[in-house]
């Protein structure tokens, strides 16, 4: 009755948890939501002046490429901020990042065809590869090692290889790389001939180390994803862009686009302003979420947990809880947990894994809260599994 597709897919492990917080909610429980990545700083204001500024009387269908001021929007950006020699040609504009990194998949790989990708990583794009009919291939990365690129690439190339996936800085574990591991992956990918596709909606968020944006490459090889989602605090506006110097890829990803007719268009008229925002508007961003991460951080050490990320970017923690299940650990503390009517929720990260049995024990903490509720969100995530330590496990060592 149903497709073959549709039933190999799996609920997102960011948000498959939420009937269990709404009901929490209907009991009356405040949860602090340490599950997803949607900020929680105001939207720059002038999105919405330009939008009404220039809200026209009819809501039409823009190009399929995008309009051209925000094409040109992207290019300048590119030009200004990451030092890269990008044109409005080399843009399309797209639904979120997310339609860029489907485009992206289906332009350079056929059903069965496969794409490597960095674990961990962003979880949904095991969902972009499922409907493009694609097979993602895990590259291991290892935190004692700082999840560096491993250099043994090539073992995992097979006759069907296309592409690789990876986004930077990094989803879910806030590595940034550099110049030498960009240019070390350029190499492999036009040694194999294959694509790169690179994820940088992080790119505005780095705290620690040199990022590098794979724009400032010439290369035909190179496709990058982005949007005005985290660094704009826009997640809602659904405005992201492909960027590439390869006509071929762009003129495929067009049919695809034309396809979906138009991305949407006040949101595109909105998006121009942010793309020309200011360094003291990122310098901001940057140590609040630097310092938010801090605050995390010093919560883990503070309760005696060892295993866990020291992000250079982005504004996730991945930690290492000594529990069997850390999904189970995440749901039972929406049904069962309160500490003084509140309770935590996160994102188990065994979704952001293939390789089986990986990511298991780990969950990933979104730092989105103020720094004041993000501490006290802590407390009751570490308060909660000091209980569950306490209640199901073995261990006689609890949190300190």
């Amino acid at each position: 009755m149903f497709s073959k597709r549709v039933l190999n897919f799996e609920e997102s492990p960011i948000r498959k948890l939420v009937p269990y917080a709404e009901a929490a909610k209907k009991r009356g429980i405040k949860i602090y939501h340490l599950n997803i990545g949607q900020p929680d700083l105001k939207t720059p204001e002038v999105f919405f002046e330009s939008i009404r500024k220039r809200t026209p009387d009819v809501v039409y269908y823009s190009h399929s490429a995008g309009i051209p001021e925000l094409r040109e929007a992207f290019a300048s950006y590119y030009q200004r901020r990451q030092n890269a020699r990008v044109k409005s040609e080399n843009v399309l504009i797209t639904n979120g990042g997310s339609e860029a990194i489907l485009f992206s998949f289906t332009v350079v790989a056929d059903p069965g065809d496969e794409i490597l990708v960095l674990e961990p990583f962003y979880a949904n794009y095991k969902a972009f590869a499922k409907i493009a009919g694609v097979k993602l291939v895990p590259v291991i990365r290892q935190m004692e090692d700082d999840f560096s690129i491993p250099g043994n690439l090539d073992k995992f190339v097979s006759d069907r290889t296309r592409a690789i996936v990876l986004s930077n800085p990094c989803n879910p574990t806030g590595v940034v790389y550099g110049e030498r591991e960009l240019r070390y992956l350029l190499d492999f990918v036009e040694r194999k001939d294959l694509f790169m596709i690179v994820d940088e909606v992080y790119s505005e968020i780095v705290f620690r180390g040199n990022f590098v944006s794979a724009t400032t490459f010439e290369s035909d090889r190179v496709i990058v994803v982005d949007s005005v989602s985290k660094k704009f605090s826009a997640c809602g506006a659904r405005v992201g862009c492909l960027i590439t110097k390869n006509e071929q890829v762009l003129n495929h990803a067009m049919k695809l686009a034309q396809g979906r007719l138009a991305p949407p268009l006040l949101e595109q008229i909105g998006s121009v302003a942010l793309l020309n925002l200011d360094e003291d508007f990122f310098r901001t961003i940057r140590e609040t979420y630097r310092e938010r991460v801090e605050i995390v951080i010093k919560k883990l050490e503070e309760y005696g947990l060892k295993r866990f990320t020291r992000p250079s970017g982005a504004f996730y923690v991945t930690v290492e809880l000594p529990v069997d299940d850390s999904e189970e650990f995440a749901r039972w503390m929406l049904t069962d947990f309160a500490l003084d009517g509140e309770t935590t929720m996160v994102a188990p990260l065994k979704g952001f894994y293939i390789t089986p049995e990986r990511g298991k024990r780990e969950i990933r903490i979104a730092c989105v809260l103020d720094k004041e509720v993000l501490s006290r969100a802590m407390d009751v995530l570490m308060e909660g599994l000091r209980t569950w330590l306490k209640k199901f496990s073995s261990v006689q060592q609890y949190l300190s």
